[in-house]
């Protein structure tokens, strides 16, 4: 099972979330400049609808657009949060989706638990 874990910026915030390069591989091939929709299951099991992105020109910068800040909204993620994002294994291409924070108790930092 593929996965990468990304400590969300201002862009992933506020507008999309920008899906490392050497995750592509992972994520259904589509032609640059083009949009398709996958749909995403977050720790609880509710299905979000995303749809991914890549540019059309030499630098392929994947990114997740329409339904992400709804996701973002939702969830209430900040600047500094951070989501783990998973292919899961077999066909058709599913994949999975967490939210953590990090919160501090007795003056320590801890990460919560998925969200």
């Amino acid at each position: 099972m593929a996965s990468f874990v990304k400590q969300l910026t201002r862009t992933d915030v506020g507008s999309m979330l920008v899906i490392p390069v050497a995750f592509m591989n992972n994520m259904p091939q589509i032609q640059g400049g083009h949009t398709i929709h996958i749909t995403v299951s977050d720790a609880g099991g509710r299905e979000w609808n995303f749809g991914y992105y890549v540019r059309a020109n030499q630098n392929p910068r994947p990114v997740l657009r329409s339904g992400w800040c709804h996701y973002v909204h939702e969830k209430g993620l900040r600047v500094g949060d951070r989501i783990i994002f998973q292919r899961l294994e077999g066909f058709p291409l599913r994949y999975r989706i967490g939210a953590r924070r990090r919160v501090t108790i007795l003056r320590q930092e801890v990460w919560t638990d998925e969200f």
